[in-house]
Order: structure tokens, then C-alpha cells, then sequence
């Protein structure tokens, strides 16, 4: 059996000022380098020989730590990165509300029916990263441990997909700054174990 491990990275300054920062390239804040410190202790009794993170350097930032005391190889895949917000990247939810107040309304409720101008669309995000994750936990080795690191809109759409939930429903899961989801996988089945671990940070 294998289990895979799925965190969102580690706190930046656009999360803690709710901006949506989507393909925007930013670094964790300190806050969010002591979350990459914590995840060391999480994985201390894991064989990881291979991380797999976006290509944004917030997931690479937040794996890095774990990489190193696994000597594991830090792989990027696009694929997995964030959802692009578009018109919407660099502004705030305040920002985003007064000026388009009907189309973040609808982001909220009927996620699965928004498109943001020159963005993608949830479903655009749930398409390639499903097939991401399918090919790496394809490509790694039975009783083999995964862990990935992606981005809290991502990680929903895998998490729906695995439980074959519609994506308007996809706010309904919590997904913390280095919270981490465990995916169970058997014989082409997954089921979940667990969902937003963050005990590990208290």
C-alpha cells in the first residue's frame, strides 16, 4: 500500500493579507519557514527518496528542509502549481470584491462555474493536477511514501477527486498553510486517511 502525502506550502506574506497571489512567485515568510522546519519532525520515520512540489518556490521553500535531512530529490512539476487568478493576481479579496463583487460572490459559492478572466477555471486545475498525481503515484515503487507539496486550491481539487465530490463543494475542505492530507493507494484504489494534519505545528 501506498500513502501519499499531500501539504500545501508554507505561509507567505499574500496569505497572511489575503491576496490571491496564484502563478505569483513568492517566498514564505518567516512564519512559513518555521512550518517547513516542523514538517522535518513529521516525516522523521518516512523513507522519502523523491519530493515532488510545483515549480512555484513557495512549495520548493517548504519541502527544502525535509529534502535535505532525506537526501531526497526535490522534483518540480508544473502541473501542480496554483490556480492562475488572473486579473485577479496581486489583489486582495477587498480589492477583488469592489471590483468585481458578482464574479467573487460566485468564486465562493459555485466555484466549479468560474472562470477569472485570464485565469484558469477549477476544473482547468483539477485536470492536470489529477493526472500529476496519478503519474506519481504510478511511477514510485509499491510500499512506497509520497509526499508532495502543492497549493491550497490544488489540493482541494485532488481531495475531490478522490472522493468523487463536485468542485462546487471543494470550500467545504480546510486546507491550512502546511497542513498535510494522507491518501491511502491500492490496486488503482485511493481513499483518504486524513485530512489537514496540522497537529504537528502546535
Amino acid at each position: 500500500m501506498k500513502k501519499i502525502f499531500l501539504a500545501r506550502h508554507g505561509q507567505t506574506d499574500a496569505n497572511n493579507s489575503y491576496t490571491f497571489q496564484g502563478h505569483i512567485d513568492n517566498h514564505l515568510n518567516s512564519n512559513g519557514l518555521w512550518q517547513a522546519q516542523r514538517l522535518v519532525g513529521y516525516f522523521t520515520n518516512h523513507n522519502l527518496p523523491k519530493i515532488y512540489t510545483s515549480d512555484l518556490i513557495r512549495t520548493v521553500e517548504t519541502a527544502k528542509p525535509t529534502a535535505e535531512t532525506h537526501s531526497a530529490e526535490i522534483i518540480k512539476i508544473p502541473a501542480l502549481k496554483e490556480i492562475s487568478f488572473g486579473e485577479w493576481e496581486g489583489l486582495t479579496y477587498e480589492d477583488i470584491k469592489a471590483k468585481w463583487p458578482k464574479d467573487v460572490e460566485k468564486f465562493f459559492k459555485k466555484p466549479a462555474e468560474v472562470k477569472i478572466s485570464g485565469g484558469e477555471s477549477f476544473k482547468e486545475v483539477q485536470s492536470r493536477a489529477w493526472e500529476a498525481f496519478n503519474k506519481i503515484v504510478q511511477e514510485c515503487e509499491d510500499e512506497s511514501d509520497i509526499f508532495i507539496v502543492s497549493h491550497g486550491g490544488t489540493v482541494r481539487t485532488i481531495l475531490c477527486a478522490v472522493l468523487n465530490l463536485d468542485l462546487n463543494e471543494m470550500w467545504k475542505i480546510s486546507i491550512d498553510n502546511a497542513g498535510i492530507s494522507c491518501i491511502l493507494h491500492l490496486e488503482d484504489r485511493c481513499w483518504i486517511k486524513n485530512i489537514n494534519d496540522t497537529n504537528f505545528l502546535k
